[in-house]
């Protein structure tokens, strides 16, 4: 059914960006060492983190248009582009 698909995109998408956040937060608490190598780690490290950050947000962004979507087809309604 339609809306057991749409129940579980958005539950998927949910888990993503979750997953996504647990990956940025790790990334963030890597050490670097104190030299011009360490500290260009961790300056692109935190670049990767920030990177990670909004592919989460993008993830829950999508989940949250599975949603709305899955609202509008339970009380029989569609959804045009």
């Amino acid at each position: 059914m339609i809306t057991d698909e749409l129940a579980a995109s958005r539950d998927g998408w949910r888990q993503r960006a979750n997953e996504l956040r647990v990956l940025a937060n790790a990334t963030r608490r890597i050490d670097g060492w104190d030299s011009p190598a360490g500290r260009l780690l961790i300056e692109r490290l935190g670049s990767c983190a920030e990177a990670i950050g909004l592919l989460a947000d993008r993830a829950d962004d999508l989940s949250e248009a599975y949603d709305l979507h899955l609202q509008v087809v339970s009380v029989g309604g569609r959804i045009q582009l």
